[in-house]
């Protein structure tokens, strides 16, 4: 079958793989759907990953199944790939990412391939059934809309609180989206990127800046009177970014760090201000089975669009093309992968 690989070049290479079959709890999926990530663009962590078959935002439907597994074939599912063991310390805390188990397990080979083997505890602990009224596209935003979904509950965003999102790619327009539906008051958004602005107004932004003509934080501060933001959303996970962000914030507010960076990349946080504004600084990685639940159910009750942002769709012959065109965010949104 075919696949979607990592080269150590930071580039993807379309390669022959052998089709997985499913052990007892396992099932193999057909790929309907898989998205490109903001992460499978990163040139350091694609060549980290080389070797590897890329793809984490994927839809389908069950194959073939092993014995005891929760699914059947022709079910349609959304899986996540990684899942927690839900017994640890760290589990029964909630902070499903730092389970052992859950660093370890993985999609079989990943989600760029046409079958995909989910492991058993995947399959059992966090992996969506799709409803009918959930299309491939939609239900392949689950697991992206789950990720923004832990980052703004891990920021304290609550009713009535403004939102500032820095970089309007396609999470950012999936945290300006359910940063809505969650009832904030004021929600913003920057980026250097015209179409994205525009279509972060679409998304139910009351204000966008353009980031590559502006300071974040004379910006922010024009638009709420001189206070700043309580949530500042960074997507770009570069200093830079960061720091001009941080002005962003309100005293008290939150700057919520979404996107990782490489090692050796260093913020020097500005002491004296980070104290006296008692500005917290959250990290957000990644997203857990109950993050999990509530994105299916934001985008299958509809208050959460997402079939719209998909712009480009190409077969898997063409991937190398699909990420081209991904890294060109103009006039770009998401791309995606279609199996047929």
């Amino acid at each position: 079958m075919k696949a979607v690989r990592a080269t150590a070049s930071g580039a993807v290479e379309v390669v022959e793989v052998p089709e997985p079959s499913p052990g007892p709890g396992e099932a193999v999926m057909r790929t309907r759907v898989a998205g490109v990530c903001g992460s499978d663009l990163l040139d350091w962590y694609v060549r980290g990953k080389a070797g590897t078959v890329l793809g984490h935002e994927v839809s389908g439907e069950v194959a073939s199944a092993g014995e005891g597994a929760p699914f059947r074939p022709g079910e349609r599912l959304a899986p996540h790939h990684h899942a927690p063991c839900l017994a640890c310390e760290a589990c029964r805390a909630g902070r499903f990412v730092h389970c052992a188990e859950w660093r370890a397990s993985r999609l079989d080979p990943g989600g760029f391939a046409e079958l995909v083997r989910i492991p058993a505890g995947n399959l059992a602990r966090d992996t969506a059934r799709v409803p009918d009224g959930v299309s491939d596209e939609a239900a392949a935003f689950v697991e992206p809309l789950a990720t923004v979904a832990k980052a703004l509950r891990r920021s304290g965003l609550g009713r009535g609180d403004s939102f500032f999102c820095v970089g309007l790619g396609p999470a950012g327009q999936l945290a300006v989206r359910l940063a809505r539906s969650r009832g904030a008051g004021r929600v913003a958004g920057a980026d250097p990127v015209a179409s994205r602005r525009a279509a972060a107004e679409d998304s139910g932004a009351d204000s966008v800046v353009d980031a590559s003509k502006e300071r974040l934080g004379l910006a922010a501060r024009a638009l709420t009177g001189g206070r700043g933001f309580d949530v500042v959303l960074v997507g770009p996970g570069k200093r830079e970014v960061v720091r001009d962000a941080f002005d962003a914030v309100a005293d008290g507010g939150t700057l919520l760090l979404f996107t990782m960076a490489p090692r050796g990349e260093e913020w020097s946080a500005p002491l004296h201000d980070l104290y006296f504004r008692e500005v917290s600084v959250v990290p957000s990685y990644s997203c857990g089975p109950d993050d999990t639940a509530e994105a299916l159910e934001e985008i299958g009750s509809g208050r959460v669009r997402v079939d719209d942002l998909v712009t480009h769709r190409f077969p898997i012959e063409r991937a190398p093309e699909a990420f081209a065109r991904a890294r060109n965010p103009d006039g770009a949104m998401k791309v995606v992968i279609v199996f047929e």
